[in-house]
């Protein structure tokens, strides 16, 4: 994830189960685990996937609401491996 702009207040890229913390069921809540503040040029790079191409569900993520400000931002997809989908 690419930021474009600064966010005056709010706007955080949370990822609640950092450190192995448990699934959360209020996905409001942007207290828990670690939240990302945007900052305009940061980017944000994670693996959503396991060594063995599974998904791993400590990756989830999610933005907190922009309480000042606005958020604009940007996802880059970076396969691996190459795709079947894509022509060469």
């Amino acid at each position: 994830k690419y930021i474009i702009l600064d966010v005056e207040e709010g706007g955080h890229t949370n990822f609640p189960r950092f450190n192995k913390g448990p699934q959360p069921w209020d996905f409001t809540d942007c207290s828990k685990g670690l939240s990302v503040k945007p900052q305009r040029g940061k980017v944000i790079i994670f693996y959503s996937l396991t060594a063995d191409g599974v998904g791993d569900a400590l990756s989830l993520h999610g933005a907190c609401k922009v309480e000042k400000g606005i958020k604009w931002a940007a996802n880059k997809w970076i396969w691996n491996t190459p795709q079947s989908f894509i022509r060469n």
